[in-house]
């Protein structure tokens, strides 16, 4: 029985591979190998006789005519070297309902984990679905959430709030951001709106199954007021993780929920698909990305009431001292709660965290750690404060933040929201904070410059 088992999946290979069997593993073998050179401390020779290389240099030509670069150059510069996956073959056991089946990313895992600080949708959706075409442990969350902008530059919205957003990603939801974040990371993408949707439910749908079926997530743009069986407004970006019903039933995944969603012809959905890999990108590549484009987000212009970076503060400050927040029926969470989030998330925006990674990977760049260091002391962040900016433990103090546990105390913020003399203070802090912003994005002009 062992020897007819073993016969059916070598003829499978022979079906599928399309390649001889000592080049599948030979090209194994180089890929763990790689693996190993990116995330073990082992020298690089001991690597090679680990895999039957007879010394470095066979290993090394053997890597570079795979990779296109030396494994120690691969290694220093945390190169994302494409994986080649085994050949396996299992036993499918699917859900069965009626006539069709369900299925789910194999993969699947909780997005947005507050109790890790990642609150915003967009870098956790694109985080996850850059794990599923193979891109491991880097860019983390925090990586990402500095390319789009999200832990860079604080936002407030004049207005008053239809949904729950609170970091850039989410006002600047759309084509044009999305296409900025692929391009960003070396892929093609295909950008699909709600109307071409619904215009073709069947067509996409077949889209949706193919994908999945590949073991990669859907990334979806909505406002998630329009997603049925959602209990929060939070949000603007989710993944379709699965489907049932043939594709008509689409699951999406938000934070450690997932929820149905019927397509029906007329869903408030824009889809994105990942495509093709265009180009290798490095870490290195992608930390200068986001140092240069912080200026970008820090000083973004006003749009319809929604102010970004030092514009964002200034607003805010104004706000409180008109008494805007005395109203009782302006919502606390979603039209002041939201922005001292974005806050303590972003650890007061200008962050430099990322400053520190690049010098980290190639030390010609410990010039921008230095520059990192001085905007530290522009902000005041350098003092250890539990990840606490001196904004939000300034906040908390006058009675305008967060109170004991990350929450807010609804008694102590209209308390302080209806004491001028207190919420002066108040607005007086978010006014200093926003010249400390200005200051900083001088600093990174000139350095850039």
């Amino acid at each position: 029985m062992f020897l007819f088992v073993y016969f059916v999946l070598f003829l499978l290979y022979i079906r599928n591979c399309d390649m001889a069997l000592s080049e599948y593993i030979r090209r194994r073998k180089l890929s763990c190998a790689a693996s190993d050179v990116l995330h073990t401390d082992e020298k690089i020779i001991d690597i090679a006789v680990k895999y039957g290389y007879e010394s470095a240099d066979a290993f090394s030509v053997a890597f570079k005519r795979a990779y296109d670069v030396s494994p120690s150059f691969a290694r220093q510069n945390q190169v994302n070297l494409e994986p080649f996956h085994r050949l396996y073959y299992t036993l499918s056991i699917q859900y069965i309902k009626g006539d069709t089946n369900m299925k789910r990313i194999a993969n699947n895992r909780e997005l947005f984990d507050g109790s890790k600080g990642h609150n915003y949708a967009l870098p956790d959706c694109i985080k996850f679905i850059l794990e599923c075409v193979g891109w491991g442990e880097k860019p983390d969350f925090w990586d990402i959430a500095a390319i789009t902008g999200d832990t860079v530059a604080q936002i407030y919205n004049r207005n008053p709030a239809n949904g729950c957003e609170y970091c850039v990603s989410g006002y600047l939801a759309g084509a044009e951001h999305i296409k900025y974040l692929f391009d960003t990371f070396g892929y093609d993408h295909e950008y699909v709106t709600a109307a071409q949707l619904n215009a073709n439910n069947d067509f996409y749908k077949q889209i949706i199954i193919g994908t999945i079926d590949m073991g990669i997530p859907v990334l979806v743009k909505t406002n998630l007021n329009d997603i049925p069986g959602w209990k929060s407004d939070v949000g603007t970006y989710c993944l379709i993780v699965g489907y049932d019903n043939g594709g008509q039933i689409l699951k999406l995944q938000i934070g450690a929920e997932t929820v149905d969603c019927i397509l029906t012809g007329d869903n408030k959905m824009d889809l994105i698909f990942i495509g093709k890999k265009r180009r290798e990108v490095t870490l290195e590549e992608l930390y200068m990305k986001a140092i240069q484009k912080m200026t970008h987000w820090l000083t973004l212009p006003e749009r319809d009431g929604v102010f970004f970076g030092a514009a964002a503060f200034r607003a805010w400050a104004d706000d409180i001292e008109a008494g805007r927040f005395e109203e009782e029926s302006l919502s606390m969470w979603e039209d002041y709660g939201v922005y001292v989030c974005n806050l303590a998330t972003s650890g007061g925006g200008v962050t430099t965290g990322i400053f520190r990674k690049l010098a980290d990977i190639n030390q010609s760049h410990s010039h921008v750690a230095e520059i990192g260091e001085k905007i530290d002391n522009i902000m005041e962040n350098r003092t250890p404060r539990n990840g606490r900016c001196k904004l939000w433990l300034q906040l908390e103090e006058l009675g305008g933040g967060m109170a004991q546990n990350g929450a807010m105390d609804h008694g102590i913020f209209r308390a302080t929201m209806r004491d001028k003399e207190k919420r002066s203070k108040v607005a007086a802090a978010l006014r200093d904070y926003a010249e400390r912003v200005d200051q900083a994005v001088a600093l990174l002009k000139e350095a850039l410059r």
